[in-house]
């Protein structure tokens, strides 16, 4: 083990042969990534290559102790490494190596992390791993950084650090593995004004199709995936939960609708509560909906930890705003979802619903002027964009808080850093993330070390699946940097109050500075950009139609209530932004709520028959079958000849009948005229709904002919006479007969 340093520094003479041995050594000891570092690196995004794998060794890191170099204090750098070079590795070594340059700008931090070495590198540490490494095995090490390896001749600077393990496996062949990391370095005098960093993590759903629907196994067991142990909105709340932080709750996260409200012209409302069962048909047994379980868990659970943070209340479902604005006519439609009131306030604690944080975009006057329509009940205090989208957006980086020239407050949040924190998903790679966000931070502040009030937000994508103890790993270390000092959004929407707004012309009030190149924007898929947005004008214009047919099924069911919840619930969770990256969700919806519509609808019938009608008047019956679950009430059944050979005189009373029942029903008719009549037999709702198909009930009319009235008129007659000739007759025998006598005076 070499305890001091191996200085890689050359003369001038020599310069030129150290430069050509550097490539030749580039050329054996880095060849082109794999294909699994290169998948790697496009899961964890450009901005940050957190682990840097040859064909021969695979080098990851475990903690950098302490986070931050400071005089007179070692460092202690952990990792591993395991062998993938098809044998043996003889005399593995690890080593540490810093570079003679510092970082001095935010472009030069990102570009060690993404292009090849452009400096020479000091050797400060190194450690043999033994004789030999066989292949596939792991080995630890520990290297140690002496105090004086390290320059402190600055108050501040970041310093790169390469983490090396080389070895041979055969008596040609070379192997190495390298991790490029950071060591941000204090000196012994501080000479900077601190940042102040506020956190914003949304609390949102994921994008599961599954979580929509009528109670059954499937769908809890979606939201327990969701929501429950183990889910990423539990790793989540985990890792923030005893942190400074602000979550951006979407109510959604507490449940499936109770009841329905009235719906919009164009869009719908939320549901006025979340989280509690279902309701069901008076006087029916209530069943306990597994998911009640779930939510209310979870809502203990925010409403322990709300005391510890600011709550901020999405809109419910956390509607597309974005997507959303230009699809409506400055934002009316939208104030149906934005005006309810939050059902988190009762849930889990007071959060404000005043602050539009669209998923993309730049705010520009047309989209103030519709997020004002839109929150015109609660009125819009603040709205949540991008720094990128600011006036001048480059070198300086805009401070968090900002005011519009239309005076809205803004709060601005740094993509470079909301991108590093994006990618703690991965414990193995934590400890090179926090120093990426530790180093980037420090550039940041060496943009304008001695200016005051100047602040950062790091506001998290929808999609924020960061692992626990890397967080929490990642808050410890920025508590005790020095130059980063946690506030919350609230202090940074006061400080935006007091601004003065901005000129009109550039950023977000006109067209985004050319100047907007602060860092390069990732070549791999942007965590922070989510993808296009489903929604469609075509889509909101079929809603209303939807939503209709929803509410006119319902209405003759004997549970409508928790049907019209269910599936106007489910359109309103097509609005979501979360569908962005997963399209296919909503056809999923879709194709869920057609159905659920289709076995109501197909589940009431008429009967097909056949009836012989030998009358002029008389009544008809016609039979309607109820093959559901569930009685049903308020059914019309409308008859319509297509002949006129028939007359409907009075269509049926809306229909009640019970589960799995039949109801007779009497139609009075008249017959016109004798022949085959087909009549059309439609079941509609109240609201003009059609159920089932359509069916025909045939009639075979046969009225009596003119001659048959004068026969039975002269069969009446007969009977007359005949009934009074004997009643004449009667009364005449009586009178004669001998033995009548009349009656003495003495009787």
């Amino acid at each position: 083990m070499i305890l001091g340093r191996v200085s890689r520094q050359a003369t001038p003479t020599t310069l030129p042969a150290i430069f050509a041995l550097t490539l030749a050594l580039l050329a054996i000891f880095a060849p082109m990534p794999t294909a699994a570092a290169a998948t790697a690196q496009t899961a964890l995004g450009a901005q940050t290559v957190v682990e840097v794998s040859t064909p021969a060794l695979t080098v990851s890191l475990t903690s950098i102790t302490p986070d931050v170099a400071v005089p007179k204090a070692p460092i202690l750098i952990s990792g591993s490494v395991r062998n993938s070079s098809g044998g043996t590795l003889t005399s593995p070594t690890a080593r540490a190596l810093i570079g003679q340059s510092a970082l001095n700008s935010r472009q030069a931090v990102s570009d060690w992390a993404t292009l090849p070495v452009s400096q020479l590198l000091e050797e400060v540490a190194q450690k043999s791993l033994g004789q030999t490494l066989a292949q596939g095995a792991l080995a630890v090490f520990t290297l140690t950084v002496p105090a004086d390896a390290v320059s402190h001749s600055r108050p501040f600077a970041v310093i790169p650090l390469s983490i090396e393990v080389t070895g041979t496996t055969s008596a040609t062949t070379q192997a190495s593995g390298q991790v490029k990391t950071y060591l941000p370095t204090l000196g012994a005098v501080k000479a900077f004004v601190p940042l102040s960093v506020a956190w914003l993590v949304p609390l949102t759903l994921d994008p599961n199709p599954a979580l929509t629907g009528m109670p059954s196994p499937a769908r809890t067991a979606a939201w327990t995936k969701v929501i429950g142990p183990g889910s990423r909105l539990d790793r989540l709340i985990q890792g923030t939960e005893n942190a400074n932080v602000t979550w951006a709750i979407d109510p959604a996260i507490l449940g499936p609708a109770q009841t329905p409200l009235p719906v919009d012209p164009s869009l719908t409302q939320p549901p006025p509560t979340a989280g509690g069962s279902s309701p069901t048909a008076p006087g029916s047994t209530a069943i306990a909906d597994p998911v009640t379980g779930l939510t209310t868990a979870l809502a203990q659970r925010l409403r322990s930890a709300a005391p510890s943070h600011t709550l901020w209340s999405l809109p419910y479902a956390d509607p597309d705003l974005a997507a959303l604005l230009p699809l409506t006519s400055e934002g009316q439609s939208l104030a149906a979802l934005i005006s309810h009131p939050s059902t988190l306030d009762v849930a889990v604690g007071p959060a404000r619903s005043d602050i539009a944080w669209p998923v993309t975009g730049a705010l520009t006057p047309q989209v103030q002027a519709q997020l004002r329509s839109a929150y015109a009940s609660s009125g819009l205090a603040a709205a949540v964009t991008s720094a990128s989208t600011l006036t001048g957006y480059g070198a300086p980086t805009p401070d968090a808080t900002s005011k519009s020239s239309s005076g809205l407050p803004l709060l601005a949040y740094d993509e470079p850093l909301s991108r590093t924190v994006a990618q703690t998903s991965s414990r193995a790679n934590g400890p090179v993330t926090i120093q990426r966000f530790l180093a980037d931070s420090m550039a940041l502040l060496g943009e304008r070390p001695g200016t005051a009030n100047r602040s950062v937000l790091v506001a998290e994508p929808r999609t924020f699946a960061g692992d626990p103890a890397v967080l929490q790993s990642l808050f410890a270390a920025v508590a005790k940097a020095p130059w980063l000092v946690p506030v919350s959004t609230d202090q940074l929407l006061a400080a935006s109050k007091k601004l003065a707004p901005e000129v009109t012309g550039t950023g977000t009030n006109g067209s985004t500075s050319a100047s907007a190149t602060s860092t390069p924007k990732p070549s791999t898929p942007d965590l922070l950009s989510p993808g296009t947005s489903p929604l469609s004008s075509q889509r909101l214009a079929r809603m209303p139609g939807m939503l209709s047919t929803i509410d006119g099924v319902a209405s003759i069911l004997g549970d409508g209530p928790l049907f019209t919840s269910t599936w106007t619930d489910a359109q309103v969770q097509e609005l979501s932004a979360r569908w962005r990256d997963h399209p296919h969700g909503l056809t999923v919806i879709d194709a869920a709520t057609r159905s659920a519509i289709a076995t109501v609808s197909n589940g009431v019938k008429v009967v097909p028959s056949s009836v012989n009608f030998f009358a002029d008047r008389g009544v008809v019956q016609v039979t309607v079958q109820n093959d559901l679950d569930v009685p049903i009430h308020d059914v019309h059944l409308t008859l319509t000849p297509a002949q006129p050979r028939l007359r409907i005189e009075r269509q049926p009373a809306p229909l009640k009948i019970g589960a799995k029942s039949r109801a007779n029903v009497h139609v009075e008719v008249t017959s016109i005229a004798a022949g085959l009549v087909k009549v059309d037999a439609v079941l509609t709702t109240q609201n003009g709904t059609p159920l089932g198909q359509d069916s025909k009930v045939t009639i075979r009319v046969q009225p009596p002919a003119a001659w048959i009235y004068w026969v039975l008129g002269g069969l009446a007659g007969i009977v007359l006479v005949l009934g009074t000739l004997r009643s004449l007759r009667r009364g005449s025998t009586r009178g004669s007969r001998p033995d009548a006598q009349e009656p003495s005076i003495d009787d």
